[in-house]
């Protein structure tokens, strides 16, 4: 070891430094000098050295909070000191650590230029509000450290975070106070069926409508659902009125036993499975085993509940795959971390003995059992495991009423309004209770529609049912849905929207709005300004014209085979997007349905003193468009004109692109990295907007000597808010930056008779009119 490692370094941790890491035992009740002067009993009674950022309700240490020295220092006392080794587990613990083993957290702490300084607090972690602050049964506490990086600082106090959590158990609440609930519990190697089925029973007891009312769409069923019978072994037509479980799972790279026109008569007679049994994946088997163990009769599960090759059955039960989920008694999710397609279907974890189990780490300090929490469910649906990759999963997580995650390392029962866990006793009948939030009894899905607190973890483990309150709230729904389930992957191309249908239909009555290829006609024009970032492909599949997906047409991001956003460049959370031209399906029938999309508010007047009314809207000309018809007669769903061509009459300029980049700043160029910011230019070369391309296509489709086709299709009340003082879009000394001067167009090519979408930009107004663009009927393809 370097000199200069050991700067700094306490008598305590030298004195173990050539000792294994691993010889500490949890059982141990020898302390180092730092450790041996905490009261931790004081620190579980009250909340000590936390403070709470209002606006955020996050909790974090205070600058009061107890020093206990360098991480590195905690980790090699670790090897003598209990309360050491359970601080260096919990930091192992927690989602924010990149380390898995204190091997590793002690490796990278030795090397660091910038080691951590750990600090100690106490925060409230779950309060009962039906009952007074100052009774102690209101409350639990845990222990919470906190880290600040570089050593000590004159500003003193730990400001970098926490990186540590850590809980006292039941077995020892009666040093506190008179009841168990919210203090930690032993986890057992398997997962504890009863505890299961009790947080069940709790949830179909006590938590009402949320969980069990007419909104979830509880009174419609599904319609010719199969379902396997788990006494029976075989497929089967469910009864009515019966209860069912279902899976959510990856498929298996290798090809799986599927159910097929050839084979579905024979999987109907009793015992057909069992015949079957070694064709299954290993995740199925379990599934089936647990459904029976758990005392239920029925399950559902993809692979062999929907007749595979035929197409008329397999889309009809995929249009109504919210009915589904949401109408299963709970929906199990095997969270196994690995990214590899067939590890991923191994089994159910801590129910199957051969996949390996992440143990609880538990430490005797002054007489007190402590505990390291797992981690917040939320935490766990990442992309360290396969499922929280994969799209058709994002849907069927989101409309479940009822999951049930098992991990290595516990299980977790999350519904619409609470979620419970093997290692704390959450369990109480009471709704009104406080977690704080990032525990592993908080519920992000539950804040999406309370007391608004909407930006919190928003889109997070369910799908809101209620209506939206306002049009902000429910385009920041669609915005956020689309982009999560875009950065998801798909085997086929052709799933963009099969696998986004269940999501759409539950949008489609909580913003009462239809929609047209994964787009809602009421915010159809914000919609439209997705921008792809080509570089996050939802698929390894590619067609001849990647990134565009030739199945669907090129205005929706559905064709655009990679993730997307819009909500940053083109804000429309609290900035307005104003329409100015009219969409209209023109309809094979030789009709034309005309969209109603609408203006979304901003925070400043339009028009204002200089803006332009171009005058587009409602003004084109009879004859160009097939007779009107009532959508709401004709067709009520949109979803059902998929050969219909959308068309707009509006106004089109053709412009130059010399191949200049436009700087981001430095606050958003991370954010785009990803893209290029490409100058507009008119014919006499003055610069009068911006687009953001991908960083291939200027690279291989970049024509500086040729015009590009601009339509108008929308206007900005402002681009990028949050931006730089310096960036700008257009040349400001030529034209005056404004609210609601930013027209937003998209970049087109000609394809015979109709244009195909390239990319979406902004033009200034005066400039758009100085140009005199021409109007016409544009139809894209």
């Amino acid at each position: 070891m370097s000199t200069s490692s050991q700067l700094g370094t306490s008598r305590d941790a030298r004195d173990g430094m050539n000792e294994p890491l691993d010889l500490h035992s949890s059982q141990s009740s020898d302390l180092c000098s730092v450790c041996a002067d905490i009261d931790l009993e004081e620190y579980f009674k009250n909340e000590r050295d936390d403070f709470i950022d209002r606006s955020t309700g996050f909790i974090e240490a205070a600058s009061t909070a107890k020093r206990l020295g360098f991480l590195r220092d905690i980790c090699l006392k670790a090897r003598r000191c209990s309360l050491c080794w359970i601080i260096v587990q919990s930091v192992c613990t927690t989602v924010l650590s990149r380390e898995q083993t204190p091997e590793a957290l002690l490796e990278k702490e030795m090397s660091a230029t910038k080691p951590r300084e750990c600090y100690i607090y106490s925060y409230c972690s779950a309060k009962n509000d039906r009952i007074e602050d100052e009774n102690p049964s209101s409350k639990a506490i845990r222990i919470g450290i906190a880290y600040r990086a570089g050593g000590p600082s004159d500003r003193g106090g730990a400001i970098d975070g926490q990186i540590g959590d850590i809980q006292l158990l039941d077995e020892d609440s009666v040093r506190i106070r008179n009841s168990t609930a919210f203090f930690g519990r032993r986890v057992s190697p398997e997962v504890n069926l009863s505890l299961v089925n009790y947080w069940l029973n709790l949830c179909e007891t006590n938590h009402g409508l949320r969980c069990n009312g007419d909104r979830l769409g509880l009174n419609t069923k599904p319609k010719d659902l199969l379902v396997i019978d788990v006494e029976k072994k075989c497929i089967a037509t469910l009864p009515s009125g019966a209860k069912y479980i279902a899976l959510s799972y990856c498929w298996p790279a290798k090809e799986m036993f599927q159910t097929l026109l050839t084979n579905v008569n024979e999987l109907t007679c009793p015992g057909a499975l069992s015949n079957r049994w070694d064709q299954l994946p290993a995740v199925i088997q379990d599934a089936i085993n647990l459904t029976y163990d758990f005392g239920e009769t029925y399950i559902w599960i993809d692979a062999l509940c929907i007749v595979q090759d035929d197409q008329q059955l397999k889309t009809a039960q995929i249009s109504q795959m919210d009915l589904v989920y949401t109408s299963a008694l709970m929906t199990i999710v095997p969270l196994v971390r690995t990214l590899d397609p067939d590890q991923a279907c191994c089994g159910l974890p801590r129910y199957n003995p051969k996949i390996r189990r992440r143990s609880q780490k538990v430490a005797i300090v002054k007489g007190m059992h402590l505990a390291v929490p797992f981690e917040a469910v939320f935490g766990m649906v990442d992309t360290k495991t396969r499922w929280s990759t994969r799209a058709w999963t994002y849907q069927e997580c989101l409309v479940s009423r009822r999951i049930l995650f098992l991990t290595e390392s516990q299980a977790y029962f999350q519904c619409r309004h609470s979620i419970f866990c093997e290692d704390c006793r959450g369990e109480i009948d009471s709704t009104d209770v406080y977690f704080a939030p990032c525990t592993n009894l908080w519920n992000p899905g539950a804040l999406e529609t309370s007391g608004g607190r909407l930006q919190l973890n928003f889109g997070t483990l369910h799908l809101p049912r209620e209506l939206y309150a306002t049009d902000e709230r429910a385009i920041l729904a669609y915005l956020s849905y689309v982009e999560f389930y875009s950065i998801r992957q798909a085997t086929q191309i052709s799933d963009s929207l099969n696998a986004f249908r269940a999501i759409q239909n539950v949008l489609s009555d909580t913003m009462q709005t239809c929609f047209l290829y994964g787009m809602p006609e009421k915010y159809f024009d914000v919609a439209l300004l997705f921008i792809p970032h080509i570089n996050k492909p939802r698929t390894k599949q590619r067609n001849q014209g990647y990134p565009l997906n030739a199945a669907f047409p090129s205005w929706t991001w559905a064709a655009w085979n990679c993730a997307v956003n819009n909500s940053g460049y083109f804000p429309c959370d609290s900035y307005g997007i104003r329409r100015e031209v009219d969409w209209f399906l023109v309809c094979s029938d030789s009709y034309s349905i005309a969209l109603e999309s609408k203006d979304t508010l901003g925070s400043t007047k339009l028009p204002g003193a200089n803006n332009k009314n171009f005058g587009v809207l409602g003004s084109i000309p009879s004859g160009l468009l097939p007779p009107l018809r009532d959508k709401t007669i004709v067709n009520g769903d949109l979803q059902d004109t998929n050969n219909a061509i959308l068309s707009c009459w509006t106004m089109a300029l053709d412009l130059y692109l010399p191949g200049h980049f436009v700087p981001l700043g430095a606050s958003q160029g991370g954010r785009w990295s990803d893209l290029e910011h490409l100058a507009i230019h008119n014919a006499k070369r003055e610069w009068i907007g911006s687009i953001l391309m991908d960083k291939i296509w200027p690279d291989t489709r970049l024509d500086t000597t040729q015009p590009y086709r601009f339509i108008l299709i929308s206007r900005s009340e402002d681009i990028l808010p949050s931006r730089d003082p310096e960036v700008t879009f257009f040349d400001t000394e030529l034209f005056e930056s404004r609210p609601w001067c930013f027209l937003n167009v998209m970049m087109v090519e000609l394809c015979g008779n109709a244009a195909r979408r390239l990319g979406v930009g902004t033009i200034h107004e005066d400039a758009w009119v100085q140009e005199s663009p021409t109007e016409m009927l544009v139809k894209l393809k």
